[in-house]
């Protein structure tokens, strides 16, 4: 699996700041302060993510 950091997450789902993705995690933005920003987020997390958001990563098809 490809290690997601804080950033690449907010960037992929259109979110500013850390309170938005620690509603969209259902956690804490106290728990997400805690996650640097170039730093992968907690593993839990990724897979959480893969299951809410899968579309995101689908392999993209080349343009003709």
């Amino acid at each position: 699996m490809i290690a997601l950091t804080k950033t690449a997450v907010k960037t992929a789902l259109g979110i500013r700041s850390d309170a938005d993705l620690a509603r969209f995690f259902s956690t804490t933005r106290q728990s997400v302060c805690k996650w640097r920003d170039d730093e992968p987020i907690p593993v839990q997390r990724q897979w959480q993510l893969r299951a809410m958001r899968p579309a995101l990563f689908r392999p993209r098809r080349k343009a003709a």
